[in-house]
């Protein structure tokens, strides 16, 4: 059965690409200044005394699987949902977007079907799209691109980096939506040529439909409940899975993750794949992750109910992260 990199994603290349480019950008700005190192979840540029948050990204190549089923009506939560839930583990409360849509073009219904939902996101997280650019490219993208970019406020001294992470913080796990964003590579390559499983059933809906649902918008939430706790660390659990609480800050993770749910059970059993591999490809069920004092927990895990909040654990001593009852253990990022 396929692994990630046999679909073409390969971590450590990836990892190696990515750290090649942050080693050139040593240029800081004149005006309005870097303010933060690069790989977070978002940077920073000072601006007035307090931080502008900058970030980007796209829906990826489950634009693939909604093309192939020309369904787009949830993509919009994709796009808006990658975006500002990553703004929000920096503290930045998001204020705006705009998009890139790129590729061989759609026709007008797709356009209106895709507009519809990313405006349906942009309310759920209470910005606005203002602005965009689409581009015809059939040459370089054969099917489509989603893409865009979020800015966010924060006041200075207010940022969340992970650096305040202690040892006996509680680790709080927020409900996913199902696959949100990640992982599509390995999905699409455990399903090729096997239509008939993503033509099924599943949960009352055809499998590929339960695939495609949108991510889960966490920001406005956690906007507010960062006005009232002592946050020591916010992590959007997406591409690298449970290991991107690692770019919080390299310290010990010592996890016990709840009942694993059958949406990742299936794609785990159809696709053959191990839980040490699936935990670091896919959310398994827990798509935003808050690092608290232990003495706040509780009270955050009520402010939070609506996202189904579990606790995953706590910070020891050491590095690395360990899933103590799915035997799974990491000890980097990338």
């Amino acid at each position: 059965m396929p692994k990630y990199k046999e679909s073409g994603v390969d971590f450590d290349s990836v990892g190696n690409f990515r750290n090649a480019i942050i080693k050139e950008l040593s240029f800081e700005g004149t005006k309005y200044k870097r303010a933060t190192e690069i790989g977070h979840y978002s940077g920073l540029i000072s601006f007035l005394g307090n931080y502008i948050a900058i970030h980007t990204d796209n829906v990826g190549t489950k634009s693939i699987m909604a093309l192939n089923h020309h369904y787009f009506e949830q993509i919009g939560y994709d796009l808006v949902g990658m975006n500002v839930n990553d703004v929000i583990c920096m503290g930045a409360e998001p204020m705006g977007m705009v998009n890139y849509i790129a590729g061989s073009m759609l026709g007008e219904e797709s356009g209106k079907t895709i507009g519809r939902s990313i405006n349906d996101a942009c309310r759920e997280a209470g910005i606005s799209m203002v602005g965009g650019e689409t581009a015809s490219v059939p040459d370089l993208v054969k099917g489509i691109d989603i893409s865009g970019t979020v800015i966010g406020y924060l006041e200075k001294g207010k940022e969340i980096t992970g650096n305040r992470i202690r040892e006996r913080d509680r680790v709080i796990g927020l409900a996913s939506n199902g696959v949100h964003s990640n992982g599509f590579s390995l999905i699409r390559k455990i399903y090729e040529g096997r239509e008939h499983i993503l033509e099924g059933e599943f949960e009352g809906e055809l499998f590929w439909k339960r695939l495609l649902k949108g991510t889960k918008i966490y920001s406005k939430k956690l906007s507010e409940l960062i006005q009232e706790f002592d946050i020591h660390g916010i992590s959007h659990i997406t591409g690298g899975g449970i290991r991107n609480l690692l770019r919080l800050k390299d310290t010990r993770f010592r996890l016990s993750f709840p009942e694993i749910p059958e949406l990742f059970r299936k794609i785990i059993t159809d696709g053959g794949i191990s839980n040490q591999e699936a935990f670091e490809v896919f959310n398994m069920g827990i798509g935003m992750v808050v690092v608290s004092p232990s003495k706040e927990a509780d009270a955050i895990i009520q402010e939070l109910r609506e996202f189904n909040p579990v606790y995953l654990g706590e910070v020891g001593v050491g590095k690395g992260i360990s899933i103590d009852n799915y035997g799974v253990r990491y000890g980097s990022y990338y």
